[in-house]
């Protein structure tokens, strides 16, 4: 069976991690969120609050980062502000705070669908993504700097042309994970 442009799109998907010089144009991304919030919920209200840092404005994560970098060791500062600054763009995705745990989980689900609906648009459009979790970035002063106290932090993503493209990993076989009732 020939797959489709769909199937092509998500086995061809990579984690970019280097990006080459070069800006991204804030419209562009603008459209591609907005098509990726277009992702499943199960609440009222979409549960995902986005903040993008694009060019200079990735300065602004930078000088929010620095309460939390005066906790670390200055080789953790370099390191960090490295990743951003060779991205061109930087999305830091949260949910709102919901009560219920129930509620909890579906925001985290459903960001989780929102992410990957906007890492697959920005593969197509030859954009690399690398989504990075916990650490520095869960730190409240970070997210009070730039309006996001009190939500769950799930992902900050870096974004970038690029290059080399990453081989493709092995995969098991969905035979090892898959149980079929007929």
């Amino acid at each position: 069976m020939e797959k489709t442009a769909g199937q092509q799109l998500i086995e061809s998907r990579r984690t970019i991690r280097m990006f080459t010089e070069g800006a991204l144009d804030t419209s562009e991304l603008y459209s591609l969120l907005t098509s990726a919030h277009h992702a499943p919920f199960h609440n009222k209200v979409e549960p995902w609050n986005v903040y993008l840092f694009n060019g200079d404005g990735k300065d602004v994560l930078l000088q929010a980062l620095e309460p939390a970098f005066a906790d670390g060791p200055e080789s953790k500062r370099e390191k960090i502000s490295g990743r951003i600054r060779n991205a061109a763009a930087c999305v830091y995705v949260t949910t709102k705070a919901f009560e219920t745990e129930k509620d909890r989980k579906d925001a985290l689900l459903a960001t989780a669908t929102f992410i990957q609906n906007f890492h697959l648009l920005c593969s197509e459009r030859d954009i690399g993504l690398v989504w990075r979790t916990g650490g520095i970035f869960e730190d409240a002063r970070l997210q009070e700097m730039i309006g996001a106290e009190g939500e769950t932090f799930v992902g900050l993503l870096q974004l970038g042309r690029f290059e080399d493209v990453p081989p493709l990993k092995r995969r098991q076989s969905i035979d090892s994970c898959l149980t079929i009732f007929e």
